[in-house]
Order: structure tokens, then C-alpha cells, then sequence
């Protein structure tokens, strides 16, 4: 936040400056009842982009609109209401400006409106801002509360009296309007040009090493556009609380932000001490998934560490921003052997590909260190058929990433039957769900690009349990049949599925095939 605010003191501050008077101070706005009192604005441009010091660290900060205004939507309650936020009263603004005070700057007055002749008395100004001839928001107000407020002299709400017999201007300090930080201003809705506001609400829990929830201390940091490197539309911390009781509870943290008539994308990081927990880009469209149909949360829901999600996860990676997966020192690669004893003529020429030729192309992305490979690199015999569970590396959450590789050819009985008249409607098995249970709740648990798996189906021919496996995979991957929803993995883009490939066949060719799958899950080798 304070880098934030760092940027907002560089933003054009803009004040609409209204002094005070009264019919004795000046006669020449004494004319009117002494019954009613009247109310006008001036407005004085103090554009703090003409200054040196500060134009520099502006180069990546919106300017302000070089459009000069044309009138104002103000809201007032007292004696009298004026307007409302859903129906403002738009006040013209005198499109010829003077250097009123002499300072070298253009003021800008409203033209006279009988709506403000006003019932003497105690108002609060609630909504000020100012819009171009096109109707383009150019400078408002920002709210008390706000993360802009500490940049203007006084926020709104602001306290107006009202004399009778006296025509009144009012200071008000407004800033740059800019769409893309409509959360920051402190109002819940606009009603813009193309632009309203979205609500975004998150909340989250962590879990420790038994698997007991608590309540997550987390911070948000949103940008607009698909990476970190746009602009910034909201950063902040939730608030964790104490009861009576002792125990920490918290609210969903709730945030606004600007949807367009277009496709908006958002880029996202949550962090709980420091760690990014989730990160990735997500659009208007997946908020609004949240609030709609059949699976309506209200709230998006992350777990940190668990072993269960309760909502769909939409701020994992979806391949259309984010920094791409990568290979290193850290990189635990674990490449799963099916040894029940099918496809046994696959396993040496994959420790083969192993001790040589994927090593050949890996090494130097281990620092050309091979006891570093060696060590993180391996081929592991399994004969328990339990393809997500090797996924899910046998619940190992080894340091650095990990990339979890399986070759199999079938899974009978423990994932599907061995009889020829299977398919994707069949009853799911026990052990196919409690694992892919387990596996989804870690694959929700994992930062961004902690974690890639792949399933190579391998061909092997004669038996119907070979081609229900390779149609099981199919039915997990397109979430068909009974493997829908979170009984499947359609709505996760972690994993690459590769069918009907050779069994028995030569290193160099498992070598190829597996570096090609590697770079199209976005490792650059």
C-alpha cells in the first residue's frame, strides 16, 4: 500500500477551489432572498504534472484528461436533498476560464442553477465530480475511508452550512479520475461510460501439518491486465480478529473492481508471511460465475496447505498470462513407472533416457551439476495402478517445484473393470475417488507453477482393461460421464495428456516425446 500511495502523491491533484462569502463581504452577490441561500462552484486547475520533479516518476502513471470540464454531478442531503448517487444534479460549468486570484491559473465557475438555491441549514456534500463535454469522468472526490483520501484536504462527506441571504462556495479538492483504480475512489458503483464496478469478495483458510483449518492472515494484490506489470487496482490485507472467546475469525475481504462492456482481465497474488499462496489472471466473467447458476458461493474461497476446496479455484495460472513454469536446481522430477507387469518391456529404456539422453537435456538447467540431477531426477517403479496418487506424488511436497510423470498402460480393478462393456458412465470406484479427491485438494493448495503432471497412456493391446483406461484418462481430462465436475480434471490446467504411445519402444524416443510435453506445458528447454 505504501508503494501505492507513493504513486498517488505523483498523480495531478486537482482542486475545484470555492471561497466563502457572505453578502457583507461582498455586495456583489448580495442581490438575491434573503430567504434562501445559494450555492456555486469555481474550480482552479493545479496540474501537478507541469512540474519537473514529479514528471519523471509519472512516465507509468495514468495522466490526467487534457479536456477541459463542462460540468458537474454533485449530491447534497440537509433541509433539502439534491440529487442522489443513482440521480445526480449536473450542474454546467462556465466553458471560459479566468485567472480569477492572479496565481497563473485557469479557473473554472458553474453557471447559476436554481436547484441550488437552497433552504438554509446544515448539508453534507456527498458526491462531487467533474466530466468532460463527451461525458467522460475527468476529476472527482474521492470518499473518507478510501485509499485515496489521504490525498486530498477533505474527503467527502463534507459539512456545509448555509446562511440565509448568502451565496456560498465551497473548497473541494478533487483528484484524477482513472477507471482502472475505480476501487480506490471509495464509492461502491459507477455508473460510467462503459465502465461499472464488480465485486470481488475472498476468503481464506490455511492449514497445518494435521490438516486443522484456521482462519488465513492474507494479503491481496491486484493488477489490471494478465501479469503484475499493468496497472495496480487494489492492494491491501484482510482483517483477522479475536472473539470473546479467544478464537480468530474474519470477514471475506470484499473489493471492486472495473468492468467494462468488454472482456476485463485481472492478475492476482495472494500471499499469506510473504508466500504467494495463488496467483494468476482471471476475468469479469469468472467473478461473476462466483454470484451465478447452480454453484453460487458469493465469496471466492481459497485453502492454503489443505487437503479440500470447497469453491472452483479461479485464480490458478489459466495460460493466458503469468511467468511461464520452470526447470532448476529446485526442480524435483519423478517419472512413475507402472510395474504391475503389463508394460514391464518400458522400463529400461526409460532408465535409460534417464541416466543419458534426458539428461543431456536437462543438465544445464541443473547447473551442469549431475549429482544435482541425479538427485532430482529419478524413475520410480510403482505397481499400485493408482495413477492420481502417483500424480499426487504419493502425497510427497518435496522444496523448490515438481514435475510428477506417469507411464501406464491400465488400471484394473482399482480405477475401472476389466470387462469390455465399461465406459465413462460406469460407477467410479472407492479408491479412484478418495485419490482424486486428494489430489485436487493439493493441486488447490500449491502456488502457481509449484506443480506440472503429465499421463502418458501407454498402447498396450489385447485386453478390454487397456482401452478403459485410456478412455477413463480421456473422461478425467473432458470431465464426461461420471467424471464431471470435481470428479475429474477438466477445470485444471496443470496437466498434459498424451495417448496411445509406444510401449517398449527406444530411449531417444521416449526422450522426444517426453522434452516435446515438457515444452508445451510452457518449460522453456
Amino acid at each position: 500500500m505504501r508503494k501505492l500511495k507513493h504513486y498517488l502523491m505523483c498523480l495531478a491533484v486537482l482542486s475545484l477551489i470555492m471561497v466563502s462569502c457572505s453578502k457583507d463581504e461582498n455586495p456583489a452577490v448580495a442581490d438575491g432572498s434573503d430567504e434562501v441561500a445559494t450555492l456555486s462552484f469555481g474550480a482552479i486547475v493545479n496540474d501537478m504534472l507541469k512540474k519537473p520533479a514529479t514528471k519523471q516518476a509519472m512516465e507509468e502513471i495514468p495522466e490526467c484528461s487534457d479536456e477541459a470540464p463542462a460540468y458537474v454531478h454533485v449530491v447534497l442531503t440537509g433541509p433539502e436533498d439534491v440529487g442522489s448517487m443513482e440521480n445526480p444534479l449536473m450542474v454546467e460549468i462556465n466553458p471560459t476560464p479566468g485567472d480569477y486570484d492572479g496565481d497563473g491559473e485557469d479557473e473554472y465557475f458553474t453557471e447559476y442553477s436554481s436547484d441550488l438555491e437552497l433552504v438554509p441549514g446544515s448539508y453534507s456534500l456527498e458526491y462531487f465530480a467533474v466530466y468532460d463535454e463527451n461525458d467522460n469522468l475527468i476529476w472527482i472526490a474521492p470518499a473518507a475511508g478510501s485509499e485515496m483520501e489521504d490525498w486530498v484536504d477533505m474527503a467527502l462527506p463534507m459539512d456545509i452550512e448555509l446562511g440565509a441571504g448568502v451565496k456560498k462556495y465551497v473548497d473541494v479538492t478533487v483528484l484524477c479520475f482513472d477507471d482502472r483504480m475505480v476501487n480506490l475512489y471509495g464509492y461502491l458503483f459507477f455508473d460510467l461510460e462503459g465502465v461499472e464496478a464488480i465485486e470481488l469478495c475472498i476468503f481464506g483458510n490455511w492449514c497445518d501439518e494435521s490438516g486443522r483449518h484456521y482462519v488465513a492472515d492474507y494479503s491481496v494484490n491486484i493488477w489490471a491486465g494478465t501479469d503484475n506489470t499493468g496497472s495496480v487496482l487494489y492492494t491491501g490485507e484482510n482483517d483477522v480478529l479475536t472473539n470473546d472467546a479467544g478464537e480468530e475469525y474474519s470477514d471475506p475481504l470484499c473489493i471492486f473492481l472495473p468492468d467494462s462492456a468488454e472482456q476485463d482481465d485481472y492478475y492476482i497474488e495472494i500471499s499469506i508471511d510473504g508466500e504467494i499462496v495463488r496467483q494468476g489472471t482471471f476475468t469479469d466473467s469468472d467473478v461473476k460465475e462466483l454470484f451465478d447458476g447452480e454453484d453460487a458461493v458469493d465469496y471466492y474461497h481459497f485453502f492454503a496447505g489443505c487437503s479440500s476446496a470447497d469453491t472452483p479455484d479461479i485464480f490458478q495460472d489459466n495460460g493466458n498470462g503469468g511467468p511461464p513454469p520452470v526447470i532448476d536446481e529446485d526442480t524435483e522430477i519423478y517419472i512413475y513407472f507402472d510395474s504391475s507387469g503389463s508394460m514391464n518391456s518400458t522400463l529400461a529404456p526409460l532408465q535409460t533416457m534417464r541416466n543419458t539422453l534426458l539428461k543431456d537435456a536437462l543438465l544445464p538447467l541443473y547447473g551442469n551439476d549431475e549429482d544435482e540431477y541425479d538427485a532430482k531426477v529419478r524413475v520410480i517403479e510403482n505397481g499400485t495402478e493408482r495413477t492420481f496418487n502417483m500424480l499426487n506424488i504419493e502425497g510427497d511436497t518435496p522444496d523448490g517445484n515438481v514435475i510428477a510423470i506417469v507411464f501406464q498402460d491400465e488400471a484394473e480393478t482399482v480405477y475401472h473393470s476389466g470387462q469390455a462393456i465399461w465406459d465413462e458412465n460406469s460407477t467410479r470406484t472407492p479408491t479412484f475417488d478418495s485419490d482424486m479427491s486428494t489430489f485436487r485438494g493439493r493441486l488447490a493448495s500449491f502456488p502457481m507453477n509449484y506443480y506440472r503432471g503429465i499421463i502418458f497412456q501407454v498402447n498396450t493391446t489385447g485386453h478390454p482393461a487397456f482401452d478403459n483406461f485410456e478412455e477413463l484418462v480421456h473422461a478425467v481430462e473432458d470431465g464426461t460421464g461420471n467424471y464431471s465436475g470435481a470428479n475429474g480434471l477438466s477445470d485444471r490446467n496443470e496437466l498434459a495428456y498424451v495417448y496411445e504411445i509406444n510401449g517398449g519402444d527406444t530411449a531417444q524416443y521416449y526422450t522426444d516425446l517426453l522434452v516435446q510435453t515438457l515444452q508445451d506445458l510452457g518449460y522453456d528447454l
